[in-house]
């Protein structure tokens, strides 16, 4: 696949600036775009555990799966 189709993939969309773009531009975008969403993660299960660290040990995991199910890592 070239990098511009797995941009149009991870943004769920074609979007026509895509049409624009050349390859190296298109890698680029995608590879800034991978990273910020893994930071954007990264921070948000630290958000989480923050929240949830305050809570009495046994209802940490239980607590995160039902607020949160699979997106905290559980």
């Amino acid at each position: 696949m070239s990098a511009r189709t797995d941009l149009a993939a991870e943004l769920d969309s074609h979007v026509a600036a895509l049409d624009v773009l050349s390859e190296q531009e298109a890698a680029d975008l995608l590879g800034l775009f991978r990273n910020a969403r893994r930071t954007e993660t990264t921070a948000l299960n630290a958000a989480i555990d923050d929240m949830v660290g305050v809570l009495p040990k046994p209802f940490r995991g239980v607590t995160k799966r039902i607020m949160f199910g699979d997106i905290a890592g559980q």
